[in-house]
């Protein structure tokens, strides 16, 4: 049984996938134990087995969320500084494996139309370059990107980091929570929520979820409850499925994230310099240092 890696961001093309030769049993889902959700802002709840409600996004912490537009329509969070956003490191690749390095967008509390403000947002750092094509386990583990904002948004409080182990979260049945611009609900012109995953398994260092994930939730948090506030335990970046020694896609294993702890070093250090420094330098270098990386390659 191979894995089949479905990477899920919202473009005119249709949803690429990479191959990858790995081996992975499939997870028994865990028993339903629903968090109280009774305090959060909603508007619609759907129906059957689809437990996604849709929210307000100009409420917290889901003002904290925001439509990311690269090389394709992701989703991004505001973690740690008011300045500092996550996605999926495929949601700032091209086609042809390149950089997009400039007209780089991110709309927090975006909903129908209306949002928090418009944000350019610059390339600080990313995990590994991506490829819609073929891909390695190491570059699939590391689809993350680090970006800086021109300015902090108005009255919007940054997700902390989670330092849970991966077994930690695996116990944690239920209780995590993914917010996301799926194109699946509402055209991803709002902001719908998955109130109750869990983390099914791990895999070369990433996470296995059952989270409901359509294109566009690229690059969404995926959050546990840490006091009275969110923390990121990871970001939301494709789909597995198993597929036979011919190819064949088989039954569906669970959706993929990449743990925090692959780009928690960096945000710290961006973080630190954000307090520092100018936030024009922190651009321009970052600019140049990415440029530089991925051209040599």
């Amino acid at each position: 049984m191979k894995l089949i890696v479905a990477l899920t961001a919202l473009s005119s093309a249709s949803i690429f996938a990479a191959v990858i030769g790995l081996y992975i049993a499939a997870a028994e889902s865990p028993t339903h134990s629903r968090i109280d959700l009774a305090s959060q802002p909603r508007t619609v709840q759907f129906t059957g087995d689809d437990r996604r409600l849709i929210m307000d996004a100009r409420h917290p912490p889901y003002s904290a969320i925001g439509k990311f537009r690269g090389s394709v329509t992701c989703t991004a969070a505001i973690v740690l500084h008011p300045r500092i956003v996550v996605t999926a490191g495929h949601c700032i690749t091209m086609k042809d494996g390149t950089l997009k390095q400039s007209n780089l967008l991110f709309q927090p509390g975006y909903q129908s139309g209306i949002d928090l403000g418009h944000f350019e947002a610059t390339l600080w750092a990313v995990g590994s370059k991506q490829s819609f094509g073929r891909q390695s386990v190491h570059d699939a583990s590391q689809d993350w990107a680090i970006l800086v904002l021109d300015r902090a948004p108005t009255g919007v409080r940054p997700f902390l980091l989670s330092r849970q182990s991966s077994e930690a979260l695996k116990s944690l049945e239920r209780q995590i929570l993914m917010p996301s611009y799926s194109i699946d609900v509402a055209d991803a012109e709002r902001v719908s929520l998955d109130p109750a995953c869990s983390i099914l398994n791990t895999a070369w260092d990433v996470l296995v979820h059952d989270c409901r994930a359509s294109s566009g939730s690229s690059g969404a948090p995926l959050l546990i409850r840490d006091g009275p506030r969110y923390s990121i335990v990871g970001i939301h970046t494709g789909s597995m499925f198993a597929s036979d020694d011919e190819g064949h896609v088989g039954r569906f294993l669970g959706n993929r994230a990449i743990t925090s702890g692959m780009f928690t070093e960096k945000l710290l250090a961006l973080s630190r310099r954000l307090r520092s420094d100018d936030i024009n330098d922190v651009a321009s270098q970052a600019y140049q240092r990415q440029t530089q990386k991925f051209t040599a390659r």
